[in-house]
This record gives C-alpha cells, structure tokens and sequence, in this order.
C-alpha cells in the first residue's frame, strides 16, 4: 500500500504522478511547445518529492515546502525560490544559476558541485499586518563542497558549521555572512567581499582569498595553514577577543604579527613578546603562531581557541592559563610551567611542515613537552599525539580521554592523575 503523507490529503504516488505531469508541461513551456504551462508550485507542501535531473528552469517555487527532497542533478535556474524550505534535501550537481532564494532554508541541504553563479540568497523581508521581519538564507551544516557560487549575494546569510570544501565564492558577495566554523578548506574567495562577516573557529586552510575584503570580519580562532591573503583588505578584523582593552604596545604587536602570518611574512613583523608580562589579559582566538614568547608571563591569560602553532614558549609561565582548545601543535613548551592551567580540548599533536606551492609534506614537527609542569592542569581530550614528554609532571592533572598515541614517556611523573591509568598512557 502506498505510504500516506500531508495528513491522508495525498499520497505519495499520486503526488509524484502529478508532479510528473507538472514536469512535462513545464519542459513544453520552455520549448515553447503547444500545450505548455509554466510550473507553478507556490506554496505547496511537497516534502520528500523526487525530481533528481528535472528541468524547471524559471519554476515558481516560492515559500513552498521542499524538505528532504531529492533535486539532484536537477536545473533549477532562474527559479523563484523565496523563502522556499529545502532543508536536508539533496541538490547535488544541481543548477542553481540565477535562481532567487532570498530567505531560502537549506539548512543541512546537499549541495556539493552544485552551481550557484549569480544566485540570489539575499535576506527577505516578510511583513504582515503587525510587524515586519527580515528572514536570512539559512545554509547552516550544509555540503556546498565543490559547488560554484561565483558573483552569488550572500549577504547576511547563515553558513555556520558548512561545509564548503574546494567551493568558488570568486566575486561573491558575503557582506554580514555568518561563516561561524565552516569549513572552508581550499575554498577560493577571490575578489569576495567579506566586510563584517563572522569567520570565528573557521577552517582556511589553503584557501584563496587574494583581492578579498575582509574588513570588520571576525578572524578570531581560524586556521590560516596555508591561507593566500595576498592584498586583502583586512582593516579593522577582529582578531582577539579584548582587543579594545589591551596596551597599546600589545595590541599594536598582535596586529603587525597577524598581518606577518596572513601575509606569509611579506607583510607586519613577527610578534615578539619575550620576557613581557601579559598575565591576565584576554587574548582568546588570536593569531600567536610562530610567534617568539620564550619566558614570557602569562599566568591567569585566557587563549582559548587562540593559534600557538609552532610558537616558542619556552621557560614561560602559563600557570591557570585558559589555553580550551587552543591549537599547540609544533609549540615550544620546554620547561614551561602550566600548573592549574585549562588545556580542555587542546590540540599538542604533531603539525606537518608542507612544502610552499606543492604542499608536500616535509616532515611532522612534535610539540616539545620536555621538562614542562602540568600540576592540577585540566587535560581533559586533550590530544598530545606524538609529543615529545620526558621529565614531565602530570601530577594531581585531570587526563580523562586524553590521547597519548604515540608518546614515548621517559621519567615522568603521574602522582595522583585522574581519570586514566598512567600505566595505559603510551597506548
């Protein structure tokens, strides 16, 4: 028996038998053949339909309820899609160019290798006799990987958690978009703009956004590995949570440094903080990697989600340093002194060391842990995968789920640990 959907109005089969009929006349409208009528499904509730490689070009499709549909392969440009519901329906491969999705949810949508080139997902004003409100394009937790979204306005839209791996948002436009820890590996951003645009705990790795701007973007805890920022526009990015309240002299440091790593040191000047007091201030998601802070004092900082890959801190004071998932791979924590510090979700693992233009891997640097104090330090799932740990004290520290693969452990101390056996830590 066929299933029942829409509370028994319609069943499934007979909507696909009338959709298919739709299909059909709409192919003969953009033929211009006799008999033609443009499809028009406004507002209908067609949640779960199956058109894989339909062509509805020019379709009327505004406000109507697509979710976990299955549109893959299909045209769809120059469709009208206001504030259609698509969410976690599959639109890989799809032709999206020119189609209208202002206020569109696609919202965990498949849309990988699908081409979104001058599609518009601007937010839509929606008024009623009361108020009025302005409903962005939500793609948050979609697949967008490979897609093409070139000259596309995403302006304000929802990307948070995306996935857009190797995606072409060349000339688009993001202005206010919400990139909240997306994922944008090897994804290309020429000439985009940017401005104000929220790119916290985002992933850039390899990615090119030479010519972009990016300024008043939110830069605080992204991966840079690899990053092209050649002449983009990065005024006035955040890049640390306190900014506004740090010393002159810091912040004008931290700006020259973060300018030195986007610009693969052509630009800024390496930030060197040794010996300096920077206890207690707040500097969470900031770009530190490579920088030089050998015996600098940062008890009572916070760091977290901050980049300290492959930085010098040797002989520092770390003590009750808030480092929750900060990024320590390659780090210098020779003798250091972490004592009460939170290193919950840290990464100490090993990073490669890549080859300039070809990538290649040239070798793995381990975070140097030797001589280092983790009294009472938090480390819970923190990951010191191929660490180098040799007279290390991790006494009275809390190790629950922590990751140890890896890690030859030469006299060091495990007095009172919690939440793992020291004699189970190498495996």
């Amino acid at each position: 028996m066929p299933q029942v959907v829409r509370g028994g109005t319609m069943l499934v089969e007979e909507l696909q038998q009338e959709l298919s009929k739709i299909v059909s006349k709409h192919e003969a409208f953009l033929r211009r053949y006799p008999g033609g009528e443009i499809a028009d499904l406004r507002q209908r509730d067609l949640r779960a339909i199956r058109l894989p490689g339909a062509d509805l070009r020019q379709a009327l499709l505004a406000g109507a309820n697509l979710q976990n549909s299955v549109f893959a392969g299909a045209n769809l440009s120059d469709a009208q899609m206001i504030t259609a519901r698509l969410s976690n329906s599959d639109l890989s491969g799809s032709r999206l160019v020119g189609a209208n999705l202002r206020g569109a949810s696609l919202a965990g949508a498949k849309l990988m290798a699908a081409d979104m080139t001058n599609a518009d997902l601007r937010p839509m004003k929606l008024r009623d006799v009361h108020h009025a409100i302005e409903q962005v394009a939500d793609l948050q937790n979609s697949d967008i990987s490979e897609a093409k979204l070139i000259r596309t306005d995403l302006s304000n839209a929802n990307l948070s958690g995306a996935i857009a791996v190797s995606a072409n948002f060349t000339s688009a436009k993001l202005v206010g978009a919400n990139l909240h820890h997306a994922d944008l590996s090897r994804t290309v951003f020429r000439e985009a703009v940017l401005q104000g645009a929220n790119l916290q705990g985002a992933n850039l790795s390899q990615a090119q956004l030479r010519d972009s701007d990016l300024s008043g973007a939110d830069l605080r805890s992204c991966n840079f590995d690899g990053v092209d920022l050649t002449d983009a526009d990065l005024t006035d990015c955040r890049i640390a949570s306190g900014m506004e309240n740090l010393p002159d002299d810091i912040r004008d440091r931290l700006v020259q440094h973060f300018h030195w790593v986007s610009s693969g040191g052509v630009k800024g000047t390496r930030g060197d903080f040794r010996g300096l007091d920077l206890s207690g201030l707040d500097l969470s998601g900031t770009e530190l990697s490579a920088c030089e802070m050998s015996r600098a004092n940062l008890n009572g900082t916070k760091l977290k989600g901050a980049s300290l890959r492959l930085s010098n801190l040797e002989g520092s004071v770390l003590t009750q340093t808030d480092l929750t998932r900060a990024d320590l791979r390659g780090a210098n924590l020779k003798d250091t002194d972490l004592s009460g510090a939170t290193l919950v979700s840290a990464r100490l693992s090993r990073i490669a060391i890549l080859k300039p233009g070809t990538l290649e891997v040239l070798r793995e640097w381990p975070t140097d842990l030797r001589g280092a104090k983790l009294v009472g330090a938090d480390l819970q799932r923190t990951d010191f995968a191929g660490a180098l740990v040799e007279e290390t004290c991790f006494d009275h520290a809390n190790v629950t789920h922590a990751c140890f693969t890896e890690v030859a452990i030469r006299s060091c101390s495990f007095h009172d640990v919690r939440g793992g056996d020291p004699a189970l830590l190498e495996q």
